[in-house]
């Protein structure tokens, strides 16, 4: 599902295990992946091992932590490794919300100027990344996972 033209919405939240102050600003400048992912989603697990592979391949991925629990959640980070620059803590869901999240994993594109770019629902693998999210990516500038 392709969204052109459509800013990150402004939010205020927190980091997820550092409790740091979070806004729109704090987490553009660069285009990234902005993955949203849960200890409750069956399918974000599956997906986790390859988000971890594009991380160290150098691509820029933030976290939206939808509707969990901190404690579970760092477990979740400490147990199956953390390809996040930092996991927003959206407790509530008012990001995703108007995000237009339906569930997870939903992975957005921004690029460096905050505008999402791309929208993908479900699990992002090599398939979806070779083929649809990184020629968006690197049409935005966006470097790594070569």
């Amino acid at each position: 599902m392709c969204i052109r033209d459509r800013p990150l919405p402004a939010f205020d939240l927190t980091a997820l295990g550092s409790g740091e102050p979070l806004n729109r600003a704090s987490v553009t400048g660069t285009p990234a992946l902005f993955n949203v992912w849960a200890t409750w989603c069956v399918s974000c697990r599956v997906e986790h091992p390859y988000l971890t592979e594009l991380a160290r391949a150098g691509v820029a991925i933030y976290g939206i932590n939808y509707k969990d629990e901190d404690a579970a959640a760092l477990r979740w980070l400490d147990e199956l490794g953390d390809p996040y620059i930092l996991s927003v803590a959206d407790r509530e869901g008012t990001l995703g919300l108007d995000l237009g999240v339906y569930g997870a994993p939903e992975t957005y594109l921004v690029d460096g100027e905050g505008v999402v770019r791309y929208r993908h629902v479900g699990v992002v693998d090599e398939r979806v990344w070779t083929t649809i999210l990184e020629p968006v990516y690197r049409e935005f500038g966006g470097e790594g996972g070569q």
